[in-house]
């Protein structure tokens, strides 16, 4: 038994010497890859890259439609939900829609689109229970407003831009009478997406690429001040309804010309108010292009 333990172990050696050397030796004739290699990849990924949209100078525009997307961007930075943010464009068409401009010229050239706008953001964080310390807004609407500047020190400038939210905040509360109440089409579009999912739903995901497509238009229409003029239940079947005459895809259990499926959903709802409130959403991609 002796013999045959010592002879086993003498093969094993043998043998992991043999493995070894055989390693060494492919060490040594394996070929290295050119280092180039990895950057003529990252050149060619980089080609097609999606290009970056070009930050927005909103010192150079004046209109509304860029005021909101304003308010949109420093939500956004700052962290607040998005039904937050709507409230604040909301604000924003409201205050515009009651002030008198002939009255309010003077305070208005004082304070602008852009303060008006950041005291929107101030005023729909306290609403909704989001307090957002006014130090940082101040911090954020400056940064995007002056992309490369420094940041904004305790000095004059600083005590400056507050003062202006702080009126403009009152302003705001005073023209819209303290009523900041409204009916958001999001408290009722979630539950309209749930009734129709089985009917829209198919292998190929046809039904979350409808009603993502009918969320992106209700989030624009925020930045249209035509979103007073509807009901908010209207407002959310009309972004379905638009999402399904973009893609194509009839329903499958209401018969339009019999009952239009939207009227299962909003009794009050007519054919004529749907496609007014449709065209409102499409008018809003031309206000991007006009301002």
């Amino acid at each position: 038994m002796g013999k045959k333990a010592q002879k086993m172990k003498s093969v094993t050696k043998s043998k992991t010497k043999a493995h070894k050397q055989k390693v060494k030796s492919h060490k040594k004739n394996k070929i290295s890859k050119p280092k180039y290699r990895t950057k003529q990849r990252s050149e060619s990924q980089d080609k097609f890259k999606k290009p970056e949209a070009p930050l927005t100078d909103y010192l150079a525009h004046k209109s509304n439609y860029i005021a909101v997307r304003f308010i949109f961007e420093c939500g956004i930075k700052l962290g607040l939900k998005h039904i937050t943010i709507c409230s604040a464009a909301v604000y924003f068409h409201k205050f515009y829609k009651h002030v008198d401009a002939n009255t309010y010229d003077n305070y208005l050239t004082a304070y602008r689109n852009l303060s008006i706008a950041s005291a929107t953001l101030y005023l729909a964080s306290k609403v909704h229970d989001e307090t957002v310390r006014l130090r940082d807004l101040i911090n954020v609407c400056y940064h995007t407003l002056h992309r490369d500047a420094a940041p904004l020190r305790l000095a004059e400038d600083y005590w400056n831009f507050r003062d202006s939210i702080v009126h403009a905040e009152m302003l705001i509360m005073r023209i819209l009478q303290f009523d900041t109440t409204f009916d958001h089409p999001h408290n009722y579009f979630l539950h309209y997406v749930q009734t129709l999912r089985p009917v829209f739903y198919s292998k190929h995901g046809k039904d979350i690429i409808v009603f993502k497509k009918a969320y992106d238009f209700l989030h624009d229409f925020y930045h249209s001040s035509d979103i007073l003029q509807f009901k908010a239940q209207h407002i959310a079947i009309a972004c379905i309804e638009l999402a399904i005459k973009v893609y194509g895809i009839p329903s499958q259990i209401i018969d339009y010309e019999i009952q239009p499926w939207y009227q299962a959903l909003v009794e009050d709802l007519d054919k004529d108010t749907i496609w007014k409130a449709m065209a409102a959403i499409m008018d809003t991609y031309d206000l991007e292009l006009t301002d």
